[in-house]
This record gives structure tokens, C-alpha cells and sequence, in this order.
């Protein structure tokens, strides 16, 4: 009876110390991998949008989600796969977006019915063999209509598929071993709790329970509702193994393979002195930049189409007159100058501007090729990579100050296609404004990795004053 005491004790320390590792360590890692998952989803549903190869869902920022629900995976007629898929990717999309902004990560809230959902979502489409002989509906079709997009689509924008896709089938992968994992964790509190709350209990009878297995299960049985409340649900194979645990004449064996199952296994490992590498969180917050080609390659055909569209406008016949001599002597046409109203994001201020187009969409493109040998980890990165901080300092300042700008002129320029888009072409004007929300997104993200690095260097001079050198730098 008092090594099953000693056991039970084991096992409470044991547990306690494996939730703090799990609400610590493991839990913000699967946030995080949560939200690459989403980044990349979010890719892959612009870029199915922009092809029009799925329609958006009208109604999908009007849908109010209360809990994690997989979409639907039934089967549907190809004839409707447009508006169907368009509405099952965009709930999965959406979804993603709950787990990562509401879900409290924890211990106590991923229980096993939580963990049911989340497997349920992973397993929406399999990532792993997205291919056009799957028999899941939601992933072969997935799996055609991005091939369908693919054709004619610049080497950028395929890069950036190909990098989304294999993130979406390791993500996965990873999230679902940490899954598997904590379901086996979440058995064990269960059966500690059962434990502690049944067998510790004054009515049970220990010297019986313990001569057979039979008379345990009767025990539990007997107290179960009264010790565990009548919500708690009777786990018959997690008491049985409460039962072998007990009673079973291999027991020390098995009572040996759950404790060493909720060791932490770095528990026993020297402690090494805490450092931070702030070269690599700088790189981290470059890296981050590295995410915005897709969006500007999105933003720079738009703008270009609509630039078209108010060109096709009606012109005065000297107007088109003068164009056209032009064109017959090989004269260059000026670059096309407009005013925008752009508003000041600090003071609120109205100020008129003059955007030259060229250079607007020259100065974008440049970007674009430096950011995706960034992102590729090309020549551009291995540059920035062997500069001094300092210089990436400055390099991250600059390009978080010229993407500030530049997402102030195009936020203004879209009300401009708007407002002088002619009439009958106003319909066919592209919005841009959920590129816009992307490129701010990143441009937060990319300043909020520099001041992490600012913070972590702030501290170690701090420490340096008051003469402690805590491994920091």
C-alpha cells in the first residue's frame, strides 16, 4: 500500500513539473507553428483568389466562431468545386486564424476533446500528399487547382508557392507529433487525478482494492461519481491501466515506463549558462522582409492594370493627337505624374502629393528582387548576413521607414483609382486594400523583431553598468 502511496506522489511531481514544461516551452512553440501554418494558408488562398481559380466567401467575415470546427470534407459535384472549395478554404483559413488569435494554449484548455478538433482542422487537407489521385475531396481538388494556377505563373510567384506548400506539410507534421504527445500526457493527468481524488478518498477501501484487479475495479466503480462529479466520463481503458498499475505482478515495470514517460528528458542535463545571439535576432527580423514578394508582386500588377484602366479614359483630340506624333518620331513619353492626398499616420495631417508611376512601380520592383534573394537566402542575404550589426541596424531602419512610406502612398493611391477610374470602368478597378493589410502586417512584425533585439542589447549594457556579465551577448 505505501510504495502505491509513493507511486502516487512520483507521479503528482512528475506532472506538475511536465505541465509547467508543457505551458512553458512546448505550448508556444505550437503557437507558433500554428501561425506559420496560417501564414502560408493565407498565401495559397490569395493566390487561388487572384487567379479567380475559387471564389472569396462573401460571407466570411459575418460568420461568428465560437469554437474550433473542421470544415466540411464530403464529397460535392465538380460543377460547384469554384464556390464550394472557395468556401471550405476560406473556413479553414479563418480557422487557423482563430486557433492562432483566441485559443489559450495550455494545459488545462487543450484537453482531449480540444485535441480531437485540432486533429480534425490538421486533417482537413493532407499537406503531406496534396495530389490529384487523393481520395479526399478537399485535397485532390486542392491539389488540381493549384496545379491549374501554376501554368504561366512568373518563376517569383512559383517559388512562393513551392516554399508555402512544403512549410504547410512539415508544420503539420510537427504539430500533429506534439498532439499525439500531450494525448498521452492528458491520459496520464487523468489517471492522476483519478488517483487523488478516489483513492486518497476516506471510503476507499485499500486493503481490499489492492488483493486483485477485480476488487480495485469494484472500488473505483463504487466511488467514481461521488469523488470525480457526474461530468467526468469513465475512461475504461485508462482505469484498467490504473489497475495493472496496481495490481498486475509486472507492475514495477510498468509503473517505471510512466514515470520515465513524463520525465522531461533535459531535466538531468548540465545547465549551461544562458547566452543570446543578437546577430540572430537581427537576421530573424531581415528574414521577416523576406515575406513581402508575393504581396508586391500582387500590388504591382494591380497598380498597373488600374494605372491602364484610367489611361483608357477619354482624351481630348489634341491630347491624341500629340501622342501619337510622339510615337511616329520615337520622341519618349514623359512619366505619367499624379497627385495623391496622403495622411500623416502620427499627426493625422492631409498632405497633397505628386507620385511619379514609373518610379513608384520601378522603386517596388527593386524591392521585390532584393527582398526575395532575402527570403531565398541568396546573395542579397549572405550580404547582410556578414555585415556588422550596426550596418543591419541601419539596412532594417531604412527599409522599415521606405515600406512605412511607400504603404502610406499606396493607401492613398487607393482611393485615387477609385475617384478617377472613368465611369464605366470603375467596376473593373482592383482593390488592394487586403494586400495593404499583409504589408502592414509585415512591416509590424519586422519592426517589432528589431526592437527585440534593441531590448536584449539595452539589458546587457544594463548589466555591463552594474557590473554583472550574465551571458546575454
Amino acid at each position: 500500500m505505501e510504495e502505491t502511496l509513493d507511486f502516487s506522489s512520483q507521479l503528482q511531481k512528475l506532472i506538475a513539473q511536465k505541465t509547467e514544461w508543457y505551458n512553458g516551452t512546448e505550448f508556444p512553440r505550437m503557437l507558433d507553428l500554428y501561425r506559420l501554418l496560417h501564414a502560408c494558408v493565407k498565401n495559397i488562398y490569395e493566390f487561388l483568389i487572384e487567379k479567380r481559380i475559387i471564389n472569396e466567401d462573401p460571407y466570411r467575415f459575418d460568420k461568428k466562431i465560437s469554437e474550433i470546427q473542421a470544415p466540411d470534407s464530403s464529397a460535392f459535384n465538380e460543377t460547384e468545386k469554384t464556390m464550394i472549395m472557395g468556401t471550405r478554404f476560406s473556413d479553414y483559413f479563418t480557422m487557423l486564424d482563430f486557433v492562432c488569435t483566441y485559443t489559450r494554449f495550455s494545459v488545462e484548455t487543450i484537453n482531449l476533446s480540444k485535441i480531437k478538433k485540432l486533429q480534425e482542422l490538421n486533417a482537413c487537407f493532407n499537406w503531406d500528399e496534396l495530389t490529384s489521385n487523393s481520395t479526399k475531396p478537399n485535397t485532390r481538388t486542392l491539389a488540381l487547382m493549384i496545379s491549374e494556377g501554376r501554368t504561366n505563373a512568373p518563376a517569383l510567384v512559383q517559388s512562393m508557392l513551392n516554399d508555402s506548400l512544403a512549410k504547410c506539410s512539415s508544420t503539420i507534421s510537427d504539430i500533429n507529433k506534439m498532439l499525439n504527445q500531450l494525448i498521452r500526457f492528458q491520459r496520464e493527468i487523468y489517471k492522476a487525478s483519478v488517483r487523488k481524488n478516489l483513492q486518497e478518498h476516506p471510503s476507499f477501501n485499500k486493503l481490499k482494492a489492492y488483493e486483485s484487479s477485480d476488487a480495485e475495479l469494484a472500488e473505483i466503480k463504487k466511488l467514481f461519481a461521488e469523488t470525480m462529479g457526474k461530468k467526468t466520463p469513465f475512461y475504461t481503458e485508462l482505469i484498467n491501466e490504473i489497475i495493472a498499475e496496481d495490481t498486475n505482478p509486472d507492475k514495477e515495470r510498468i509503473r517505471a515506463e510512466v514515470l520515465n514517460r513524463l520525465t522531461i528528458k533535459d531535466t538531468n542535463k548540465k545547465v549551461v549558462k544562458k547566452t543570446v545571439d543578437t546577430h540572430a535576432i537581427l537576421m530573424n527580423a531581415v528574414m521577416v522582409l523576406g515575406a513581402l514578394p508575393p504581396t508586391y508582386h500582387a500590388l504591382t500588377e494591380k497598380i498597373t492594370d488600374n494605372f491602364a484602366l484610367i489611361q483608357s479614359g477619354p482624351t481630348s483630340f489634341f491630347g491624341k493627337l500629340a501622342a501619337l506624333f510622339k510615337k511616329a518620331f520615337g520622341i519618349p513619353q514623359k512619366d505619367t505624374v499624379i497627385k495623391i492626398v496622403t495622411v500623416d499616420p502620427v499627426t493625422n495631417h492631409k498632405v497633397t502629393k505628386e507620385v511619379k508611376v514609373n518610379e513608384l512601380i520601378e522603386d517596388i520592383t527593386k524591392k521585390t528582387r532584393i527582398y526575395t534573394g532575402i527570403g531565398s537566402r541568396g546573395p542579397e542575404f549572405s550580404k547582410i548576413d556578414s555585415a556588422k550589426e550596426d550596418q543591419v541596424i541601419a539596412f532594417l531602419g531604412k527599409q522599415i521607414s521606405e515600406n512605412q512610406n511607400l504603404y502610406t502612398t499606396l493607401f492613398a493611391l487607393d482611393e485615387y483609382f477609385k475617384s478617377n477610374t472613368p465611369s464605366q470602368a470603375r467596376a473593373r478597378v482592383k482593390g488592394i486594400k487586403i494586400d495593404l493589410d499583409t504589408m502592414k502586417n509585415t512591416i509590424i512584425n519586422c519592426n517589432k523583431k528589431r526592437g527585440e533585439y534593441q531590448a536584449v542589447v539595452e539589458e546587457a549594457e544594463q548589466m555591463k553598468r552594474l557590473g554583472i556579465n550574465d551571458g546575454i551577448i
